[in-house]
């Protein structure tokens, strides 16, 4: 009895799809960032204005390391409910195949 709880195999893949755009989309803001330029800003704020954008540099490059962590662990964990499946089904085969 699973209590509810159900595994949908193709979740796992489809959600590190998911993290992985998220990683391209702040490998593009941080590359965004990065070329943002300040010299718009009055002299006094551009020393502001470059600090704040370091800042949000450095979260982009966070998240993006973060995101394609959470993707490669939800392919692996995908993968071992996947061999652990194919472990159970083959003993379940020999079982059946037992002459006993």
């Amino acid at each position: 009895m699973t209590d509810g709880l159900l595994y949908n195999p193709a979740m796992p893949n489809e959600l590190g799809r998911r993290w992985d755009s998220q990683a391209a989309q702040m490998t593009t803001l941080g590359k965004e960032i990065s070329a943002a330029s300040t010299a718009g800003l009055p002299a006094v704020a551009r020393g502001a204005a470059r600090t704040f954008l370091s800042a949000w540099e450095e979260i982009a490059l966070e998240a993006k390391v973060a995101s394609e962590v959470y993707a490669d662990e939800l392919r692996s964990t995908g993968r071992s409910y996947e061999d652990v499946d194919a472990e159970i089904a083959r003993r379940m085969a020999a079982l059946k195949g037992d002459p006993q």
